[in-house]
């Protein structure tokens, strides 16, 4: 054996030792492999953690919707009752209108909405007469101020309504003063008065109540102030009212003489005195106040009728 060989016979000899020393280190980098294998075994275990995250962030949402589905049903529920047309006076309704009454206004609110409305309002109206009554010459002012409290009844929940009340403020009168001129005559039931000179010629007051201060009323008509849709509505009325019977009073004041045939001068044995003082006068004149009460017994009733703009708040 030379000595060329030695070198390969150690390594030979030396190479079961080699390969025996390395088995060590394999096994003794096992346990460095384990977390790598760990770490592959606990990939999927990351993996569907993450989808238990993104599950329960899911249903988080689907919660938090939810729960704002419920907030805003809760609140549009909540705020339904402030549409105004869905429970008693939760509107007004205002409007101007115009008629036999003369120029007024109405105010109204929902007892039952769509069905059954509260309504008042007031008219203002006056008319004055220059003419003769019973051939008196006569100025007279008709006035037609009043004011009433209406329950309005919608029997088809449309426009058309049943209406009832009272006048509550009820001014309808007549007023009128009669002017005899000096030296003309007057003719009171069926004779004739010759009116005194001035300052003491003859005159007179009219008046006319009709009706007490508060008389029952009935109405129809088309229109809803306070109507679930819509702000501005068109008003039409028309009905009477219940006044009863009216009143009539008629007085004299001044001086006067009992006029002889021609109504030029005093008759025979008459001279200027107070009107009642003139023989028969009195009784004239009651017969002519008579006479003019029942003329006016007949009117029961007054007639409505009114056309209206309103608008509805809110």
């Amino acid at each position: 054996m030379n000595l060329r060989s030695l070198p390969i016979l150690a390594v030979l000899a030396c190479s079961p030792i080699a390969l025996s020393a390395q088995a060590p280190a394999v096994s003794s980098q096992t346990p460095a492999s384990a977390p790598a294998l760990y770490a592959e075994n606990a990939a999927p275990t990351s993996f569907s953690s993450s989808i238990a995250t993104d599950d329960l962030a899911a249903t988080a949402n689907s919660a938090q919707s939810a729960s704002g589905s419920q907030s805003a049903a809760g609140s549009q529920s909540a705020a339904a009752p402030s549409k105004g047309s869905s429970l008693p006076f939760s509107s007004v309704g205002v409007g101007v209108k115009v008629g036999l009454g003369g120029i007024g206004f109405d105010v109204a609110t929902p007892l039952v909405p769509g069905r059954l409305n509260l309504r008042g309002g007031a008219g203002f109206f006056s008319y004055t007469y220059n003419g003769t009554v019973d051939n008196e010459p006569i100025s007279a002012t008709l006035n037609l101020n009043n004011a009433e409290a209406m329950v309005d009844l919608y029997p088809f929940k449309g426009s058309f309504r049943l209406s009832a009340g009272t006048t509550v403020y009820n001014q309808t009168s007549l007023n009128g003063t009669v002017t005899v001129a000096p030296g003309t005559t007057l003719t009171i039931g069926n004779n004739s008065y010759l009116s005194a000179p001035a300052p003491n010629q003859l005159t007179g007051t009219l008046s006319a109540g009709f009706g007490g201060k508060a008389v029952p009323r009935f109405t129809l008509g088309w229109g809803n102030m306070v109507a679930k849709k819509g702000h501005i509505k068109f008003e039409t009325e028309f009905g009477v009212e219940i006044i009863g019977t009216p009143t009539v009073a008629w007085n004299y004041g001044g001086q006067a003489c009992q006029a002889n045939s021609a109504g030029t001068a005093c008759a025979t044995g008459s001279s200027y005195v107070a009107i009642n003082s003139v023989p028969g006068a009195t009784a004239n004149i009651a017969t002519q106040v008579a006479s003019l009460q029942s003329d006016v017994n007949s009117v029961k009733v007054f007639p409505i009728f009114s056309l209206g703009l309103s608008f509805k708040i809110p």
